[in-house]
């Protein structure tokens, strides 16, 4: 069997967890086409993998600073709001709220960004004139975990010569952390037009249907949360109406369309046993003309967030998680599977339970 070595290539299962205000989060990311010699690995981490087979792992908790890029008070910007940009490339009007993140290509007048930079920035004050942009990485001040799994491995064929990747950036830098609120306070999500859309919902209407590994990873979830033979209410747009008591319940895929969400989830607490899990899941496949037009605003990790603060006001405020699933691979004989280089669609999901 191939080891991990200078002389291999393979693929790595990175998952990184975390805790942040009263939530325990856990980021799932493939590493595909890992090169032991060229790549950057977080501190120990290449070396703790020397010799390592399939299905063996390492894993590494780092202090702030040690992994994640530490905290700059340079970072944090104090602008005139004349240096944001009003609308997005789209055309859509930006409404900027305080907790919100945008991207740093929104700031006009950066010398280190540019106006398609995607790197996000934290909104954290805001006034008639000025605004506050935190451009530090989202985990700057928390402690994270990072597992390492070796999925599998080959000789390599060819010389040390390749690509280059980081992984810590690859899995990091793109989302994780977003979720949080800002100093423990709920984030300011809900302007005025956050739940409009731009059609109705039909009756014949379905949301776009995950690729077959996601919904395999949904269904692990699934299996993980409830226990075998429970009964398991399910929120999806065509569900029937709910009967007697139920240890648990499901939203998948449809909590992108709903116009009064925390409503709709505080209905169906009422009928679930104390202690009872609600998982609300989503992939980054939606209609964008039924989905409320604030779930097409946020950024996937964003939505997590947005998720957990519907759990909590609706009362799910025990055993708060998230996960998401990111690059995982998709089915060969997918017929979208050349079109998305065989990625599989993300997955993320956010769960409590009611008291």
């Amino acid at each position: 069997m191939t080891a991990f070595n200078d002389n291999a290539v393979g693929a790595l299962e990175f998952t990184v967890t975390w805790e942040q205000d009263d939530a325990a989060h856990k980021e799932r990311f493939l590493g595909r086409k890992v090169n032991p010699v060229n790549d950057v690995f977080p501190r120990g981490m290449r070396e703790a993998l020397e010799g390592k087979e399939p299905g063996e792992s390492v894993y590494f908790t780092y202090e702030p600073r040690l992994c994640i890029p530490r905290r700059k008070e340079s970072l944090v910007l104090t602008l005139g709001l004349d240096r944001l940009r009003q609308k997005t490339v789209t055309g859509e009007p930006i409404i900027p709220l305080v907790g919100r993140f945008y991207p740093q290509g929104h700031i006009n007048g950066l010398l280190d960004v540019y106006p398609d930079t995607l790197t996000p920035f934290r909104l954290t004050e805001l006034d008639e004139e000025t605004f506050t942009a935190d451009r530090n990485h989202p985990l700057a001040d928390v402690p994270v975990t990072i597992e390492a799994r070796i999925q599998y491995l080959e000789r390599r064929e060819t010389g040390t010569y390749g690509s280059l990747t980081h992984w810590r950036e690859a899995v990091c830098d793109w989302g994780p952390g977003m979720q949080a609120r800002l100093d423990g306070e709920p984030t300011d999500f809900f302007h005025p037009a956050f739940f409009d859309r731009r059609s109705e919902l039909d009756e014949g209407f379905r949301p776009p249907r995950p690729d077959a590994a996601a919904l395999r990873n949904l269904d692990r979830l699934r299996e993980r949360l409830f226990p075998e033979g429970a009964r398991v209410l399910d929120l999806s747009l065509d569900s029937e109406r709910p009967t007697g008591k139920y240890d648990g319940a499901v939203c998948c895929c449809s909590l992108e369309y709903m116009d009064r969400p925390v409503d709709v989830l505080r209905y169906v607490a009422y009928f679930l046993e104390p202690g009872a899990p609600l998982l609300l899941a989503f992939t980054h496949a939606f209609d964008p003309d039924r989905a409320i037009r604030g779930w097409s605003e946020l950024h996937q990790f964003e939505r997590l967030g947005l998720a957990l603060e519907y759990l909590r006001m609706a009362g799910f405020t025990n055993d708060l998680n998230t996960l998401s699933i990111r690059n995982d691979w998709r089915d060969r004989d997918d017929p979208r599977f050349l079109e998305t280089k065989g990625v599989s669609d993300p997955v993320f999901a956010a769960w409590g339970r009611k008291p």
